[in-house]
């Protein structure tokens, strides 16, 4: 494989791997980091390159859009995994401007990076983007309304560019629980974070790994490689959908002949 994959957050547990596990297949990788913390791994390849973008801030998306469209290597993939939990506690118990914050940060501060990206995408072919989304797509997550609600709007926006753009191919891809630093932010919300305080200690007590990276990358591969008639504008779980062998297959004719499964829909109506 070849080309140039986008990851947002790069910096993130999530992202380190990915970024390594494209470099392992043969593809250049650009990240985009707001704190230069956990990056040591990635400097020392030729193949990474590393832009700093605060997406929280218009203009450092425009500075970051600009550099990586100076380095003349248009982009085919934008994997974005970017996400913050805090505040986490009961909606009117949290300072408002912070929620406000919080949900732009899952939510439209990615799509402005998008935004800013689309105009310097490899031309002539199918641009794939995939939104990493948690917690609360479909049922409620207690305590963590700003970090579900921007997961949400991710979710409905992949539709949406599904709808008005034959050339993108937008899917959102639900991790599971994956052992990274983002867990910090709950222990250290306390008892605000409520049941998952309990959930989250024993999560990281048992010492697991949770879900592969190379798994959230096979999901995403998975998924682009089926087609956008099959799974664009769509939300997956990596843990909990068939996606994997032979299921694979018979998952992608379910897709195929029926376009109101895996998206945010009234149930049974």
């Amino acid at each position: 494989m070849s080309g140039s994959v986008v990851i947002a957050a790069i910096s993130s547990d999530i992202g380190v791997r990915l970024a390594q596990l494209y470099r392992a297949q043969g593809y250049d990788v650009i990240g985009t980091y707001r704190s230069s913390e956990n990056l040591s791994e990635l400097k020392s390849d030729a193949g990474i390159h590393l832009v700093h973008c605060d997406l929280t801030d218009a203009s450092s998306v425009r500075s970051a859009a600009a550099e990586i469209a100076a380095l003349g290597k248009p982009w085919e993939r934008l994997i974005s995994a970017a996400g913050q939990l805090s505040p986490i506690g009961d909606f009117f118990g949290r300072d408002f401007e912070e929620w406000a914050a919080s949900l732009s940060l899952n939510s439209v501060a990615q799509m402005r990076l998008l935004h800013a990206l689309y105009p310097h995408r490899a031309q002539g072919a199918i641009t794939k983007v995939a939104f990493l989304v948690g917690g609360g797509i479909n049922g409620p997550f207690r305590n963590y309304s700003a970090y579900c609600l921007g997961k949400v709007m991710l979710v409905k926006l992949c539709e949406l560019l599904d709808d008005e753009y034959a050339d993108v191919h937008a899917i959102a891809v639900g991790t599971g629980w994956v052992n990274t630093k983002i867990h910090r932010q709950t222990v250290e919300a306390g008892d605000d974070a409520g049941i998952s305080l309990r959930r989250t200690l024993e999560f990281l007590d048992s010492g697991a790994q949770g879900t592969s990276y190379e798994d959230i990358l096979g999901c995403i591969e998975w998924a682009f490689d089926a087609g956008r008639a099959a799974t664009g504008g769509r939300n997956f779980s990596v843990v909990h959908d068939a996606w994997r062998g032979a299921g694979g297959a018979a998952l992608t004719e379910r897709l195929v002949t029926d376009p109101n499964i895996y998206k945010l829909r009234r149930h049974g109506n």
